[in-house]
């Protein structure tokens, strides 16, 4: 009997560390739990792992539904010139029929019919955008983000110069020039000299360009994994993405991006390896 009694005793008690069960239904108060400094330690590492996976996921989430959208945009826009130039290939086809029109107007003296005539010719038969390099999908791109920064007033220097029959990787190139160029418009808006340059050749398999802009002189800075970076303005709002990923596709190719800023110019130099 005294034996089953501090069984009972033992069982109602539990471990040191748990609240006594009283058996009148009450609970003494329980000593401090001592935990161990190693399982505390190893949770708190683990938890920090976690949130930086879900912080990384997050990023990347975000990243692949902004190269999404941009190539989205890129797409219209290269739709859009295809059709234009599939129009001046129809105008160019009937061209002797203009000529036929032009000359009977000539014939007749009716010069005010012929100056307008003249005019729609020109305005349908001009090619739309600021750069034309033989590249439906470079042209698309460096023509819908030039076309931004011509809206916000820039002063333009451009200088494009591929071989004929240049090929590369475009949705890489889309990346870059596309994220490279959106910051030299965000530059420009609060800019009040308002320029912009824009350099891209290409030789013996290498890409090289080089933008240049105008920009109110502040800049963010952040730490990354390469020591001190720049950021966009736009990271106030919890973008800014634009530069790390121009470095992630700019290191697939195992190239080079010098970034640089003098006063009121900001200038981005890009090498990529086209041919390995």
């Amino acid at each position: 009997m005294e034996m089953e009694a501090k069984k009972m005793e033992t069982v109602l008690a539990g471990p040191a560390w748990a609240p006594h069960i009283l058996l009148n239904g009450g609970a003494a108060a329980a000593p401090a739990m001592d935990c161990p400094r190693g399982i505390l330690s190893q949770a708190l590492t683990g938890l920090r792992k976690w949130l930086g996976m879900s912080s990384h996921i997050a990023r990347l989430t975000y990243e692949r539904e902004q190269l999404k959208q941009q190539n989205r945009a890129y797409q219209a826009e290269f739709f859009r010139m295809r059709q234009s130039e599939q129009q001046v290939r129809a105008l160019r086809h009937d061209m002797k029929n203009h000529l036929a029109v032009l000359e009977g107007y000539a014939a007749r003296g009716q010069t005010e019919e012929l100056a307008q005539y003249l005019k729609r010719l020109d305005q349908q038969l001009s090619c739309p955008g600021l750069v034309h390099t033989g590249n439906l999908e470079l042209d698309s791109i460096l023509n819908y983000k030039l076309g931004w920064a011509k809206q916000a007033g820039a002063r333009m220097k451009l200088d494009v110069r591929l071989p004929e029959g240049f090929t590369a990787d475009m949705f890489d190139l889309n990346v870059i020039l596309g994220n490279l160029l959106d910051n030299a418009v965000e530059g420009l808006e609060r800019s009040e000299d308002k320029e912009l340059s824009l350099s891209l050749a290409a030789e013996r398999g290498v890409l090289f360009l080089k933008i240049v802009n105008s920009y109110d002189g502040v800049l963010l800075r952040a730490e990354g994994p390469e020591g001190q970076a720049y950021r966009s303005r736009k990271a106030e709002a919890g973008h800014g993405l634009g530069l790390s990923i121009v470095r992630r596709a700019v290191d697939k190719y195992h190239g080079a991006l010098c970034i640089d800023s003098a006063g009121t110019m900001f200038s981005v130099e890009v090498m990529l390896y086209l041919e390995a």
